[in-house]
């Protein structure tokens, strides 16, 4: 399991409001962390899943969390965020990792 901090928050289109979300730099790059999953006891705080813009084979995302604008501009569905359940049009667009192999310390 990785270490890793939250890198900042991006606020994004969801169900006719904005909500404000968490980012993390995960494997060189920015990922939306929409649930972070608490122990009871304290501990590591980890995200039940991860989530970026696909990147077309041979290319590699830029470094920063600009990238993660794109869903301001593409609001994706709702879906996404809570279930994970990447609808077929957007299949080609956004990267979901479930239960990634990474943690935060609790504070």
């Amino acid at each position: 399991m990785e270490q890793i901090e939250i890198a900042g928050q991006i606020m994004l289109p969801m169900g006719g409001g904005v909500v404000m979300m968490d980012y993390v730099i995960w494997q060189n790059r920015c990922w939306l962390v929409p649930i972070w999953l608490e122990p009871i006891a304290g501990g590591q705080i980890r995200p039940l899943r991860l989530i970026a813009p696909r990147m077309a084979a041979g290319y590699a995302a830029p470094p920063g969390p600009e990238l993660l604008q794109t869903f301001q501009q593409m609001p994706l569905p709702e879906s996404v965020y809570q279930q994970g359940h990447i609808p077929a049009e957007y299949a080609n667009l956004v990267a979901v990792v479930e239960s990634p192999p990474v943690f935060r310390a609790a504070v």
